[in-house]
Formats: C-alpha cells, sequence, structure tokens
C-alpha cells in the first residue's frame, strides 16, 4: 500500500469514526423530552447539517476543487434545507 492509498483510508476512517458519535449523540438525546417527538430531534439535525454542509462547500478553498456531482449534491442540501425548514416553521 503506498503512502497516498494509506492517507486515503485514514480520512475514510476519521470520517466514519466522526459520522458514529453524531449519530450517538442525536440517538442519546432523541426522546429525551416528552413534548418532542424524535423525529424532530432527527429532522432539525438533517437541516442543521444541510446548513453547516452547504456552507463548506461554498468555502473558496473547497469549491473551486468540486466536481459536478459535489455541486449537485450542494444544491440539493441546500433545496432541502430551504423547503424543509419553511414549510415546518409554519
Amino acid at each position: 500500500m503506498d503512502n497516498t492509498e494509506r492517507k486515503f483510508q485514514e480520512a475514510d476512517a476519521t470520517v466514519d469514526q466522526a459520522v458514529a458519535a453524531f449519530i450517538s449523540k442525536i440517538k442519546s438525546i432523541s426522546g429525551k423530552w416528552d413534548d418532542v417527538a424524535p423525529v424532530y430531534i432527527v429532522e432539525r439535525a438533517l437541516l442543521e447539517l444541510c446548513d453547516e454542509l452547504t456552507k463548506l462547500i461554498d468555502d473558496p478553498g473547497i469549491a473551486d476543487s468540486i466536481g459536478p456531482a459535489t455541486l449537485e449534491l450542494s444544491n440539493a442540501l441546500a433545496n432541502y434545507r430551504d423547503s424543509r425548514g419553511v414549510a415546518r416553521r409554519f
């Protein structure tokens, strides 16, 4: 295995760990409040992720090197965030 491949494997493992920790935290707070449905927690987390990941993708250091699929995903995240946030709040 070359050095580049090892770095990608390390990056993948780190992302997997971060996602697992995030999911664990969301599961731990889901159902914590009697009057707050667990789906509300999941939707709020998804909306926040959409917002934050869209900002990250739009960062000039990243935006200059994204491909069409990532741009499409970023647009889909922004569209979901914008449509779901408005629909849920009214």
